[in-house]
């Protein structure tokens, strides 16, 4: 048995089971019981260390429940000040970038997540290539050389049979089927030492959001036990539950979850005055879904009228537009294939950084020499020929919208919501079809979702529940039959 060595179980006992016998086998065996205070599910894990040195924890398992169809939700009651001993507390679990956010005196506040930054947004890498795991820029800065150790997109991946991955032929990382019948996968990767290792989904996503809470709980100078934790609003439920077991895995104790778009509304209510009767749209475009959401606003709510995603459809994608075409130039103009070099992830890292440079300038490039010392020039791509690659994505964006909309001169309000409404090409589409609606997007893009995810949670925490209910699973928000 190769040590260290980290095991877990959930334990499901029956109402009338009070205790477990555990038989933990070293030199010879050793008999624990440890009673159980109330019949519910409980994490049974062991940990040995390379001593040989055991420990047995036995926790009572996150709990939350998914409630009755729901569409329409009180909007939260603008503050003119906060109470900081509440613990409020967002957390926007991206596909790509993280972020998280806290209520202080007077509103949400932004927390530092990224070490290398100092950005109040991480992105979405984890890497095991030192005996403590990392995430964020570090990782990304790591990659050329570093990838195998490397995993990302896992919000593409958590909760999702074998046969429902679609895998990405940049991924380092390999993702396998758990069983025959490929009901459950694991991420094949490598240690520190370079020896192979099996990781859950919800283990990786477990270290962005353990991370988060350690940066949440300095910031706050205590320990923090629940939270609001966003996710997109076509989340299966069994993405949602594996999204709970993420952040059971990272030491919260209690989560309430809130789609993506719902959170981002709240931000803005908070900001800006939206007469009674007005129909919004909520268009978020983030870095791996589209969301988008129609909703009416009546005296202090929102009714949901409509509501679709696609979950493959997001600033990603465009990235790997970027991608194959400078690939396909790269090989065209110096015979060089970047798909069977390190050097794709440095061209990876370079497509994001072209694609938002593209939203503020017309034109940019890359330098060949990148790719081969021996070679000098660049190869420039425009925003013309951008937008001309990326017909099919959009063509996809404006089926979603056309999907929940019937009448779009009866849209008075978009929200634009996430890091892809800044590109030109999504704000002349929405302008488009919404010619007489108010575009606001007066409020960070990539802070809206940890923005309105913890002012949701400090109307939960100081019992002004929407409506009476709770949000606990919002796969759970299936507010709008399908």
């Amino acid at each position: 048995m190769a040590l260290p060595l980290n095991i877990k179980w959930l334990l499901n006992p029956p109402n009338e089971l009070i205790k477990y016998d555990i038989l933990i086998s070293e030199d010879k065996p050793l008999n624990e019981t440890i009673p159980v205070i109330e019949p519910a599910s409980h994490w049974l894990q062991i940990n040995i260390d390379r001593n040989g040195i055991y420990s047995v924890y036995f926790t009572k398992a996150l709990k939350y429940e998914i409630p009755k169809n729901v569409n329409e939700i009180t909007i939260p009651t603008m503050l003119s000040s906060y109470d900081i001993e509440v613990n409020a507390v967002g957390i926007d679990l991206g596909t790509t970038e993280c972020c998280a956010a806290v209520i202080r005196k007077n509103g949400p506040d932004f927390v530092v997540l990224d070490e290398v930054t100092r950005l109040r947004t991480m992105p979405s890498y984890v890497s095991f290539d030192e005996e403590n795991d990392k995430c964020g820029q570090i990782v990304v800065n790591r990659m050329r050389h570093q990838s195998k150790y490397t995993v990302y997109d896992i919000k593409r991946i958590i909760g999702k049979k074998f046969d429902e991955v679609i895998v990405d032929s940049l991924w380092p990382f390999k993702v396998v089927p758990q069983n025959e019948n490929g009901s459950e996968v694991r991420i094949e990767t490598k240690t520190f030492d370079n020896k192979h290792q099996l990781k859950t989904p919800e283990g990786i996503a477990a270290v962005l959001v353990k991370h988060m809470k350690t940066c949440l709980e300095a910031y706050q100078g205590q320990s923090l036990k629940s939270a609001v934790i966003t996710i997109p609003s076509e989340f299966t439920e069994a993405q949602v539950k594996a999204t709970a077991t993420a952040a059971d895995l990272a030491g919260w104790e209690n989560i309430d979850f809130l789609p993506e778009p719902i959170a981002a509304a709240f931000a803005y209510f908070s900001e800006i005055n939206i007469p009674k009767n007005s129909i919004i749209t909520i268009c978020d475009c983030g870095g791996g879904t589209v969301d988008i959401c129609i909703a009416k606003v009546t005296k202090n709510q929102i009714k949901i009228l409509s509501h679709a995603g696609d979950p493959y459809l997001g600033g990603r994608d465009f990235d790997k537009l970027l991608f194959n075409y400078f690939v396909q130039k790269v090989k065209d103009e110096i015979n060089f294939d970047i798909m069977e070099s390190d050097k794709k992830y440095v061209l990876k890292q370079k497509c994001q950084d072209i694609k938002h440079t593209l939203s503020a300038t017309n034109e940019d490039f890359i330098d060949i020499d990148d790719f081969d010392s021996e070679k000098d020039g660049i190869i420039k791509i425009s925003r013309e020929k951008f937008e001309t690659m990326a017909t099919g994505l959009m063509d996809r964006f404006q089926a979603i919208i056309l999907q929940t909309v019937t009448k779009a001169n009866q849209i008075h309000y978009v929200f634009q919501v996430g890091g892809g409404c800044r590109m030109p090409m999504i704000k002349n589409i929405l302008s488009k079809i919404f010619p007489d609606a108010k575009h606001q997007c007066n409020v960070n893009p990539d802070w809206v979702v940890a923005h309105g995810a913890a002012l949701y949670d400090y109307h939960l925490k100081t019992n002004n529940q929407f409506g009476g209910w709770r949000l606990t699973v919002a796969k759970a928000l299936a507010y709008v039959s399908k």
